[in-house]
């Protein structure tokens, strides 16, 4: 053989290796930058998911601290409501005029978890242990995972724990439609507001009407004094039951329209006021109250002071300037 054509051979053979080295090397820098990326935004969305998580922990430390069950303060997270309580609680903290209710606090954690799949709350419990954590794709997983990534279906697999990886650190459950009113508590001064509100709407059915005195204050001429002495404070009580109710679906200004309405459709129904006041509980729909007959003879019907050794409120007079209730 001449000498050309091994020159020419040996030619072809450099350059062809020379092009392997190069594809080698533009292999491993595409591998390079993709193990680059994945690590980029694997750790990012991992450091996202245990920050979620670790915000998620301190919500529910946070509700615990204000007096919820640990279980309820889970189930308002997986409910997506814990951030709004712990809003209203925090302010009702830092407002001197207002106080938490720590009974009410309590009745609303035994409430939610009455209304809480059982289910649902166990796989809180077992995130909230951490005795699912072996499941987790961890920062160690995602590191060793990319980085003995050295095939395109490697990379794919790391791609695929990284895109797998969720930020979800609860089950979820349906809003519970939470009366925030509830945590706040009723003070004296507030009820006192709210009875004269009661008292205001009420005179009409159970008096004749007033007349403004000198400080400009109404004093009702009410038909029966005890009665609808009794009548009122029953109907105090009903709305403060109402008020602290967890899940309460009506707006405050409507409970008071609502016992209005209760008591004008038991007059028209034929009840007195005597049996409005002894019989009657507001939170019986009105179509359901059977009235008992009240005793006769030399007693005076619509005089309970007779039957009853209830106190008269000793006084009837209410300010003209109706306060809003402040919730």
């Amino acid at each position: 053989m001449s000498l050309m054509p091994l020159v020419m051979l040996g030619g072809f053979a450099d350059a062809y290796n020379k092009d392997v080295e190069r594809k080698k090397q533009q292999a491993a820098d595409l591998l390079l930058a993709q193990q680059k990326y994945l690590m980029e935004t694997g750790l990012k969305k991992f450091q996202a998911i245990k920050a979620s998580k670790k915000e998620s922990q301190a919500r529910v430390s946070k509700a615990v601290s204000f007096g919820f069950d640990r279980k309820a303060a889970l189930s308002l997270e997986m409910s997506g409501e814990l951030d709004s309580v712990i809003t209203r609680l925090t302010k009702l903290r830092e407002d001197p005029d207002k106080k938490i209710s720590k009974a009410n606090v309590k009745k609303m954690s035994k409430a939610i978890l009455e209304n809480v799949p059982p289910e649902k709350l166990a796989q809180a419990m077992e995130y909230a242990l951490d005795s699912g954590a072996g499941e987790e794709v961890t920062s160690e997983k995602i590191i060793n995972a990319i980085f003995s990534a050295t095939t395109p279906s490697e990379v794919g697999e790391a791609a695929s724990m990284i895109g797998d990886m969720s930020g979800e650190s609860l089950p979820s459950v349906g809003p519970f439609g939470l009366n925030l009113v509830s945590l706040t508590d009723f003070r004296p001064e507030k009820k006192a507001q709210v009875k004269k509100l009661i008292e205001g709407q009420l005179a009409p059915l159970l008096g004749h009407g007033g007349s403004t005195n000198q400080d400009g204050n109404t004093v009702y001429n009410w038909t029966n004094p005890m009665a609808a002495g009794r009548i009122i404070n029953n109907a105090l009580e009903y709305y403060s039951e109402r008020r602290s109710d967890p899940f309460l679906e009506v707006d405050l200004a409507d409970i008071t329209t609502d016992i209005t309405n209760k008591v004008n459709s038991l007059l028209l129904g034929g009840a007195t006021l005597d049996q409005i006041a002894t019989q009657y509980d507001f939170s019986t729909n009105t179509a359901d109250f059977n009235i008992e007959p009240t005793s006769t003879g030399n007693e005076n019907e619509n005089n309970i002071s007779n039957t009853s050794n209830v106190i008269a409120p000793p006084s009837f007079i209410i300010d003209n300037n109706i306060i809003q209730t402040n919730r």
